[in-house]
Formats: C-alpha cells, structure tokens, sequence
C-alpha cells in the first residue's frame, strides 16, 4: 500500500528477526529504550482484524508464543504485554513489550511509556546491537 511505513519496510532491505508464512518479527527501534521490544505484522497490509483468515490469526497467536519463549531464553522476562493500536500506522500490528522483574512499572504505565518511546531504561546502541544479535540466535536456535 502506498505510503505505509510498515510496507515500505517489509519492501526494503531490513530483515526481520524471524519470518512465518503470513507475518514477521521485528525489533524495536533502539529509541524504545526497552530490551526485547517486538513488533509482529503481517506481511499484507490490512487495516481490521475481520480480513484476516483463520490461519493468518492462528499463526499470529503461535508467533506470539515463539516470540515469549526466545525472550526468556534473552531477557529476566516476567510478563509479555500484547498492544495492537493501529492509529497512527493502520497496517494492523502488535507492539509485543517486555516486562523485566527489574521494571517497577507495570500495565498501562509501562505500555503508555513504551509507545509513546518515553525512555526506561539505559540502553546504548552497542548493546542493543548485542540484544538483537543474541534475539537473533535465540529465534534460530
């Protein structure tokens, strides 16, 4: 679709963390401050959740899963908050966001902050590129 910024990325050259037959992983921007942040889109652009097939939602829920055991093999991961706003980008997309046992927040609060990249925690480029690549072998493993 044209002017998506979610199809323009699956059209370009970033790879996503992992790949199923109707929708990919992806990390979150380094600017989210928060390890182990994870968007799951479909591959197709769509905008309601009434136009996806039954396989394309069964899948959904299997990725989310897959996604929540490779970020406990990662992260000290305690709860996996599941946010699909679809406001601003209406490619429909979930915001998969972590919870530490380290993070004091919790619920609305920390999701309010992830989505709106209030920064949480001190994360330098360095070392997000080192949780990527550990995420990265943790999918492949």
């Amino acid at each position: 679709m044209d002017n998506c910024p979610i199809c323009t990325k699956h059209n370009g050259n970033e790879a996503p963390l992992y790949e199923g037959e109707n929708w990919v992983v992806y990390l979150g921007d380094f600017h989210s401050q928060i390890p182990g942040y994870i968007y799951l889109e479909p591959k197709q652009h769509i905008e309601n959740w009434k136009d996806f097939s039954t396989a394309e939602l069964a899948e959904m829920g299997s990725m989310i899963k897959d996604v929540e055991v490779t970020l406990n093999r990662v992260i000290d991961l305690e709860r996996l908050y599941t946010v699909a706003i679809s406001e601003q980008v209406r490619h429909i997309h979930l915001h998969l966001i972590p919870r530490t046992t380290k993070e004091n927040r919790k619920g609305t609060l920390l999701i309010q902050a992830a989505t709106q990249g209030s920064q949480l925690v001190s994360i330098n480029a360095e070392q997000y590129e080192v949780l990527r690549d550990q995420i990265i072998s943790a999918f492949n493993s």
